[in-house]
This record gives C-alpha cells, sequence and structure tokens, in this order.
C-alpha cells in the first residue's frame, strides 16, 4: 500500500521552481527577440498572436494590442475636438444627435462593412481576416452597439421612416461609388453630413424597442421558411404581427433592406 504524503511532501504536480506554461512561452518569446535584433515590436506581438501554442487568452491580449499598430486607431472625435464646433443635427420627426457624433458612428460602420466583406468574400476583398482584425471586428461591433443604444428614438420615427432613410442612404453610397466625372467620388459637405445624420437615425431605429421587435419577427419570418417555426414561436410572431402592423410598403421590403434592418447592432 503507498504511504501517505510526509507534511510538506509534494508528489506530482508542477515541482517548486519551475515555470508554468504561460511563464515558459514568455520567456521562450523573448528569448526569440533578443536573439534578432531586428525584430520590431509589432513583429514580436504578431508572432506570440499567431503562435498555436500560446494560450488563448493571451493570443486575445496581444491581438488587442497589436491593432491600433496594423490598422491605427478609429479617430472618434472627442469632447475638446468638438468644443466650439458642435452642432445638433434635428430631424421632422424629432431626433436631436450631434453630428460629430453621428459622423463618428457611421466611420464606424464603414469599417465594419469592409471587415465584413473580407469575412465572406476574402478573395474578392485582399484575403480572409487577420487574427487581429478579428479582435478589432468584435471591438468595433460592441462599440457601435454601445453608441447607437445611447441615441433617442422619438416615436414619431417608425419602420416606414427607417425604410426611406436605408433607400437614401443606398442613393449617396451610390453616389460615394460613381466616378468623378458623373458627379461622384468620396461625399462632402451636405452630402457627407447626411449620411452620417441618416446612418445615426437608422442606428437609433434598429436598438429601439420596436427595432427590436421587427428583427425578432423578421428573425421568426425567415425561421418558418425552412418549417422550422414551433408553435410558441407561431404564437409570438402573431403577437408581433398585432403590435406592429405591415402597411404596403413593408410588405413588400426588397431583401436586401429587410436585412440591412436586421444587420449591425443585434
Amino acid at each position: 500500500m503507498p504511504r501517505g504524503s510526509k507534511p510538506g511532501e509534494r508528489r506530482g504536480g508542477r515541482q517548486r521552481g519551475t515555470p508554468n506554461k504561460r511563464t515558459a512561452l514568455k520567456k521562450a518569446a523573448l528569448s526569440a527577440a533578443a536573439a534578432d535584433p531586428t525584430t520590431t515590436p509589432l513583429q514580436f506581438l504578431l508572432g506570440v498572436m499567431r503562435d498555436p501554442k500560446a494560450p488563448t487568452e493571451l493570443r486575445v491580449q496581444v491581438a488587442r494590442a497589436a491593432a491600433p499598430l496594423v490598422h491605427g486607431k478609429l479617430k472618434i472625435a472627442s469632447v475638446e475636438d468638438r468644443a466650439g464646433n458642435a452642432s445638433n443635427v434635428g430631424g421632422p420627426d424629432g431626433f436631436t444627435i450631434d453630428i460629430a457624433d453621428a459622423k463618428a458612428l457611421r466611420d464606424i460602420e464603414h469599417r465594419l462593412a469592409v471587415l465584413l466583406r473580407r469575412r465572406y468574400a476574402p478573395s474578392e476583398n485582399g484575403g480572409p481576416l487577420t487574427d487581429a482584425e478579428i479582435v478589432e471586428e468584435y471591438e468595433l461591433g460592441s462599440l457601435f452597439g454601445k453608441r447607437a443604444a445611447a441615441l433617442v428614438c422619438p416615436p414619431g420615427y417608425g419602420s416606414g421612416d427607417a425604410v426611406n432613410d436605408c433607400n437614401r442612404l443606398h442613393q449617396l453610397n451610390c453616389k460615394r461609388l460613381s466616378p468623378p466625372s458623373c458627379g461622384g467620388g468620396e461625399l462632402k459637405g451636405a452630402d457627407d453630413e447626411e449620411e452620417a445624420f441618416l446612418t445615426a437615425r437608422v442606428a437609433a431605429f434598429r436598438h429601439s424597442q420596436e427595432g427590436r421587435d421587427r428583427r425578432r419577427m423578421l428573425a421568426l419570418k425567415l425561421k418558418g421558411i425552412g418549417g422550422c417555426r414551433s408553435p410558441e414561436e407561431q404564437k409570438e410572431l402573431d403577437h408581433l404581427k398585432v403590435v406592429y402592423p405591415e402597411g404596403p410598403s413593408e410588405s413588400a421590403l426588397p431583401k436586401a433592406i429587410e436585412l440591412k434592418l436586421s444587420s449591425l447592432g443585434n
């Protein structure tokens, strides 16, 4: 029979003084960096991030640190930047949105759209997402949701208004993509501010109670296409249809616009 351990005796496990795996990996990475004096801080961070032997938590932390070095930080207007230059943009539906905040929200959405195209069409948009871009996508998505949720969607603004704003945003995007000889190119002046303001309006609606309920309606409708909707879900959908009856324009929505309303901020 094996005897029990004596007081202070250690059996099995990591011996005292032996570094754990994370410490050993850090030392190995530092030794590798020191061995090559030409290694830059960014190369070092990316090397740790791409090391499959490194702990996942460490790789995520390193990717978060490397992301600004790879892409640069998205410029978000600060209170100081807006001092003396802030202007609230109102509208007939009761919105009051700081134009600097609206532009910041619009810029985040544009960057997320770039990453989304890279994710689902890598061969056409520069290759698959890097680990740093995956972290950036997550953090920007979270930031977009927080900023949009802080906006107040007035009662006078509904799904029909959101659809109209989406249509106008599509027109402005087409103008941006058009050649300069046809009046296209980067939006400036009134067009630039209108795009930012409309983006903020649609984002505010998506994060309102009605916007969330309508996204749920759409999800239930799509689920029913494959016959996977349960009786409880059908009952929920019927209730939501009573609360939010569809008008003629809404029932004929193009799928692209429906998906636009259900994309960011889920």
